[in-house]
């Protein structure tokens, strides 16, 4: 929330515009409010009033035509121990919001963010945090896929899992399907993680705002070392791409895509390449 001891003259629509793109932009889902008509100074508010109210249509339709995407907004025009004040309301729900063309001295693409009580300018870390906000992201940490272990039946893949939504999410399905070029070669279920290896059955739940950076388990056999071409020493000389699909509880579909992946083969996975190969 912000003070004005005056209202935004047309004269300072620069300033308005400035105001409402760095509030809309802070890092808070909740309404964000500036009153106008009361004087703050050292911490102390004073309910000096306006002299008159404003045009609300007049103020909306400038926010309108010149902030993007849509932002919900509104000018409320309260009277309060006989006098007069103007609340902004600020309702963002999809940021970034920049300003959409020219106007004054603001260029097309202007943006700001509001910090405590300043309007700074907007970081790279700033768009991330705003582009992430609200969804589950999925990434293949480091593209090295280790089919290491025959005891499990599978093969490792670190993937990284964020819910940056305000609800659990539960993965109830997912695989690893791996590429050369546009060709998929093979198709690998999920059936767990480091520490958590179940099976077909396999389930991974998901907290509001949590994260996780960990060995994915996708089902591996021996069979599958031919499509990727695998030799004796258990590495291919075949261009690799993994993509790695998780479906959640609602039907939500999330992939992530890693292009020149490593693929490391050992133990009892090679036999049936080494008896080929006799």
């Amino acid at each position: 929330m912000d003070f004005k001891k005056t209202f935004y003259v047309k004269e300072r629509y620069v300033d308005l515009l400035t105001d409402v793109i760095a509030f809309a932009n802070a890092h808070s889902k909740n309404s964000k409010y500036i009153v106008c008509g009361v004087k703050e100074e050292k911490g102390v508010k004073d309910l000096v009033g306006l002299d008159s109210f404003t045009d609300q249509s007049i103020i909306e339709q400038l926010i309108f035509e010149n902030i993007e995407p849509f932002l919900s907004f509104k000018l409320h025009a309260i009277s309060y121990q006989e006098k007069r004040f103007h609340v902004i309301e600020i309702r963002p729900e999809k940021r970034p919001y920049l300003l959409k063309k020219q106007y004054g001295t603001l260029n097309k693409g202007f943006m700001k963010i509001r910090r405590s009580a300043t309007n700074d300018f907007t970081t790279r870390a700033d768009l991330d945090k705003m582009y992430n906000e609200g969804q589950v992201k999925l990434q293949v940490s480091d593209g090295f896929l280790y089919a290491t272990k025959p005891e499990l039946g599978c093969a490792e893949l670190k993937c990284r899992l964020s819910n940056h939504t305000d609800k659990t999410t539960t993965i109830v399905w997912g695989c690893l399907e791996i590429y050369e070029g546009e060709t998929k070669l093979t198709e690998h279920r999920l059936y767990g993680i480091k520490d958590n290896h179940e099976g077909a059955d396999f389930q991974l739940k998901l907290t509001p705002k949590d994260e996780i950076v960990t060995d994915f388990h996708f089902g591996f056999t021996s069979s599958q070392c031919f499509p990727l071409a695998v030799d004796e020493d258990g590495v291919t000389q075949k261009t690799l791409t993994y993509k790695v699909i998780l479906i959640d509880v609602d039907d939500n579909e999330y992939t992530a895509i890693y292009h020149k992946g490593f693929l490391l083969v050992k133990g009892e996975f090679l036999w049936k390449v080494k008896l080929k190969n006799k």
